[in-house]
């Protein structure tokens, strides 16, 4: 089967390991491992590259506000209709957004289209203030693409329901296949030897985000938390991982709740770094807010192959992770500042809990998560087995 992957992740700043833009890669080598062809396209811009040893297309994009998602669009759109004309593909992967063009692609090059949506792009606009008119050219992108595509991947069985209830979409239309990470990349490590790495003390105890810096991903609930657990944890320290609109604004609060010397902003860092720092942590957290809406999140399928416990936010999609973990992922109600405190101070006095739910965790993200796992899930909703038509 020869498999196109369309990414047009050009957000300034944005690097291409960033979050979910490194799924593409992560499928498509996959996916080459099982012997199927693979090409992935990707915008020519600073700080993007291959990320996996597989085929890839750098398209042309003009570095400046404005012209830089419509000129990546439009050469997108010309550089997979070229490709296609040469070898034709049977499958196009794209990931919910603004751009509806894929489709176009259907018709041209007579190929099987596959929408994944990653999450609840209505509930992450609202969240992160976007105005009416933006909202509603998601809405009509995302319901043009999910109804014209052949194929519509939900990472969660509540994005397909968001995607029958809200666009109308046939369920039979739309498969449930999450996330993945790569155990090999995200796998155990002392933490005393990676803290040295990242330039912390060996003998502290660590607690620690990593991700994009948006609001949903409720930050300040952990630093308030920090702010209580100063006290009694008094070999604490914080980590929080990444970069974003947030940034300026987490740090000011970071001051104004006397936690600056506790809590390190290190900014976003190389994705072959991110496994030292998942490990150079006790306990990774991922405190999404309340209206974070339906999500499959990588931080922590990576915290948990790094064997480390997770705490998040009790969301239902969350929620099905931790109980499929066998508990993992430790629940608390998001926007919680004191219930956040407690599960962490309870696990950062228990060595030996931390432990047996690392050990879990990593187990349970080798049995269901690997990305040949997500890959060969993939394959079966396609109606595809190994190597077929490569």
């Amino acid at each position: 089967m020869r498999l196109f992957f369309l990414g047009y992740a050009y957000e300034p700043g944005l690097t291409a390991d960033a979050g979910g833009f490194r799924k593409l890669w992560e499928l498509a080598w996959a996916l080459r491992a099982r012997g199927h062809d693979v090409l992935v396209f990707f915008p020519r811009l600073p700080g993007r590259r291959p990320l996996r040893a597989v085929p890839a297309r750098a398209y042309p994009s003009l570095d400046l506000p404005l012209l830089r998602p419509l000129t990546a669009h439009a050469s997108l759109l010309a550089a997979a209709w070229a490709a296609g004309r040469r070898a034709r593909p049977d499958v196009i992967y794209f990931r919910s957004g603004v751009n509806v063009l894929p489709l176009l692609l259907r018709r041209l090059l007579g190929a099987r289209t596959v929408l994944e949506v990653n999450a609840d792009v209505q509930e992450f606009l609202r969240v992160e203030g976007a105005g009416r008119l933006r909202r509603a050219l998601a809405r009509a992108a995302e319901a043009l693409g999910a109804r014209g595509s052949d194929l519509v991947v939900a990472l969660t069985p509540g994005l397909k329901a968001m995607l029958v209830e809200r666009h109308g979409v046939p369920a039979a239309k739309v498969r449930v296949v999450p996330s993945g990470t790569d155990p090999a990349h995200f796998a155990p490590a002392p933490a005393e030897a990676a803290r040295r790495r990242v330039g912390l003390p060996a003998d502290r105890r660590v607690v620690g985000f990593i991700g994009l810096f948006y609001r949903h991903q409720g930050v300040p609930t952990l630093l308030e938390a920090l702010a209580r657990l100063r006290a009694s944890v008094p070999d604490l320290a914080g980590l929080v991982v990444g970069d974003g609109a947030m940034r300026a604004a987490w740090e000011a609060l970071a001051r104004r709740l006397d936690v600056a010397d506790l809590a390190r902003f290190t900014g976003q860092v190389p994705y072959a770094e991110a496994p030292a720092y998942l490990c150079a942590m006790d306990v990774a957290v991922a405190p999404f807010t309340a209206g974070r809406g339906e999500t499959s999140p990588f931080k922590v399928l990576d915290a948990l192959a790094c064997g480390r416990p997770v705490v998040a936010s009790d969301l239902p999609s969350v929620r099905a992770l931790a109980d499929a973990s066998g508990g993992a992922v430790v629940l608390v109600p998001p926007d919680d500042p004191a219930a956040l405190a407690d599960a962490l101070g309870a696990l950062l006095a228990d060595p030996a809990r931390r432990a047996a739910l690392g050990r879990r965790g990593r187990e349970f993200v080798l049995a269901h998560h690997t990305w040949d796992r997500i890959a060969e899930r993939l394959l079966r909703e396609l109606g595809a087995g190994p190597g077929q038509g490569a």
